[in-house]
């Protein structure tokens, strides 16, 4: 799996299924505190076949896919 720090938090990121056609769900799960609620990013499905594509991103990639996540699924606010 995947694992990032952000603000001394450590995230892993695990590709979860159809969010909506054409799209995956990347879930970022917080192993430093439980008290941290999920946080989810929608990618293309044709980008991510398998948890092997995210495994093999670079950290700042993944800290990019981090950066356009919302709090467990909501969407992110650009205001």
């Amino acid at each position: 799996m995947t694992a990032i720090k952000v603000d001394n938090d450590t995230w892993t990121a695990t590709l979860g299924g159809p969010s909506r056609e054409g799209f995956r769900a990347v879930v970022f799960f917080c192993s430093s505190n439980g008290q941290r609620p999920y946080r989810v990013a929608e990618v293309p499905a044709e980008r991510f076949a398998s948890q092997d594509d995210l495994d093999g991103l670079s950290a700042e990639e993944v800290l990019e896919l981090f950066a356009a996540t919302g709090s467990m699924g909501a969407p992110r606010s650009y205001d």
